[in-house]
């Protein structure tokens, strides 16, 4: 009997910012909130099976729906006790996931807001492409 490979590629409908701080996710999700003038609200802890741990990997997320706007922002936590969402990008304490299809200049517009943020020493345009484990930003 022939066997069939089925070829699934994953939708990936937003754009990833990659943000550097030392701050608590509670505290950041509230500067956040000040600057997009919109809450944002901490939801249900992500997990995610990896083979190399025994255990899941819970990652804090909070999400956020300007009102008025078709934007859908949601701020992930890298880092848990036993790894890290995006193992390659270890120096990224946090992932921005803006869901709008708006063009790169609003993007821009979105990191410069951030960079105002004195807790945050750096805020990155990620190229989705280029990630290995992009996979795991998917929930």
């Amino acid at each position: 009997m022939k066997t069939k490979k089925i070829k699934y590629e994953a939708e990936y409908n937003f754009n990833l910012i990659g943000i550097s701080s030392l701050e608590d996710d509670y505290r950041l999700s509230w500067k956040l909130s000040k600057i997009f003038k919109a809450e944002f609200i901490k939801q249900e802890d992500v997990k995610i099976r990896d083979n190399r741990y025994s255990e899941f990997q819970v990652f804090v997320s909070y999400l956020c729906k300007p009102a008025n706007s078709s934007l859908k922002l949601r701020l992930i936590v890298n880092k848990t006790n036993i790894g890290y969402i995006v193992d390659e990008l270890k120096n990224i304490d946090y992932f921005l996931q803006v869901y709008d299809n708006q063009n790169q200049d609003y993007l821009n517009k979105i990191i410069s807001e951030i960079k105002t943020i004195n807790s945050v020493f750096a805020v990155f345009n990620l190229d989705l492409s280029k990630i290995k484990s992009k996979e795991k930003l998917l929930f």
